[in-house]
């Protein structure tokens, strides 16, 4: 790790023994870093009670998530309406069980989170957890051991145990085990393939780089050892366009193009430069936004470009969030609660890609654009389940940043 990289990480996680008191923010920066944290998790929260579940039995809910039909257009009334269907719904119509990959508690209560999200609170309590040094790798190997240091629900161990089987093997091995009963290489990962897993738990890292695309990408792609192959490259980019989102003005005219830019121009490690190759990110940014402008403003045109272009893919690899969200944004530059639902109403791994939209939209338009009627149901059972503030978590984070000298 670098030594400016380190000496951000190293004042970020200096505060630990602050108590941040304010529940409203208190900087457009703390509104925007709060917009990142909650908007991840609405989306979440959002997409968990539908994820993976058969259209047929989506249709069944109350209010359920739109079957868009051939021909019907994503105009202004239609996004309007889209916000409307913006609910946080609980999870016993569909998915009465705990899952050790889905959410947690019988009933889980509209507002619960599922994997999406635990993976960023095992995130912060990383940062919080290294007492004043810096956090890499084997700190947050340790920190996915440990998680969580606080008291769990004790019917819920064995669910975790479960949900971080794989990223346990993986963090003994960063810790330098080698004892194959419990440590293998982070390489074996879902057998090598890219997946999500660092968009589930790295995007709240842009927050430690606001406006510094490079040094979020680095912090993002020194960290995840459990991303692999080209995903590691694509998932930090996310981070960088995220600390661009973050200090981006909301009134920009070309905002989303700057966004992107950003993502296709963050390379220190110079993916675009191998030889007889094509970089990923470049790649499956091409291909969001010419479905996108191919859908001509149909959302069943992109829905069914989607299902042929990842129909042998599974729904978690690394691209296929990453495809839908900017594909629903860019539908949507102009109505980004619309787009957060349009993520939802493909179907598969909805909790992944509304999480990635909310991620987004948060950091570029602060939680102040997420309703209170979604706000309050996720701050309930964050607390009551994790004993966790997101606006506190915000506060901390950007009242570790005002006091770092500059560089």
């Amino acid at each position: 790790m670098g030594a400016f990289l380190e000496y951000r990480l190293l004042v970020v996680v200096s505060l630990l023994a602050s108590t941040i008191q304010a529940q409203e923010p208190s900087s457009p920066l703390e509104d925007r870093v709060a917009g990142l944290l909650y908007g991840a998790a609405i989306g979440d929260a959002l997409g968990g009670p539908v994820e993976f579940q058969s259209r047929e039995d989506v249709a069944r809910l109350p209010q359920p998530p739109k079957l868009w039909r051939p021909g019907e257009k994503w105009d202004d009334e239609a996004k309007r309406a889209a916000q409307e269907r913006l609910i946080l719904r609980p999870y016993a119509p569909l998915r009465p069980q705990s899952a050790s990959y889905g959410q947690w508690g019988d009933p889980a209560p509209a507002g619960t989170i599922t994997d999406d999200t635990r993976h960023k609170l095992v995130l912060l309590e990383a940062l919080h957890q290294t007492n004043g040094g810096p956090l890499n790798a084997q700190g947050l190997a340790r920190a996915y051991l440990q998680w969580p240091s606080h008291p769990l629900h004790p019917e819920w161990t064995t669910l975790r145990d479960d949900w971080l089987e794989e990223w346990h093997f993986a963090s003994h091995w960063v810790l330098g085990n080698r004892d194959p009963s419990v440590a293998r290489p982070p390489e074996r990962l879902w057998q090598g393939l890219p997946t999500c897993c660092g968009q589930m738990t790295s995007l709240p890292l842009a927050a430690l780089f606001p406006g510094e695309p490079e040094a979020a990408y680095r912090a993002c792609y020194q960290l995840s050892y459990f991303d692999n192959s080209w995903g590691k490259d694509l998932n930090a980019a996310l981070v960088a366009g995220l600390a661009i989102a973050l200090t981006l003005p909301k009134e920009h005219p070309d905002k989303w193009g700057f966004i992107r830019k950003a993502m296709l121009e963050t390379d220190p490690y110079l993916y675009g430069d191998i030889r007889f190759t094509r970089r990923q990110v470049d790649r499956w940014l091409d291909l969001a936004m010419n479905l996108a402008a191919n859908a001509d403003g149909e959302p069943a045109k992109l829905f069914a470009a989607l299902e042929e272009t990842f129909a042998k893919t599974i729904k978690w690899e690394a691209q296929v969030p990453f495809v839908v969200a900017f594909s629903c944004l860019a539908l949507s530059e102009d109505a980004p609660l619309a787009a957060l639902q349009l993520s939802i109403e493909w179907g598969h791994d909805t909790d992944s890609y509304a999480a990635l939209v909310g991620s987004f939209i948060g950091a570029l338009h602060g939680a102040q654009i997420f309703p209170q009627r979604l706000r309050q149901p996720l701050d309930e059972r964050l607390l009551a389940d994790f004993q966790i503030d997101l606006q506190k978590e915000a506060a901390w984070l950007i009242s570790s940043l005002s006091k770092a000298p500059g560089p």
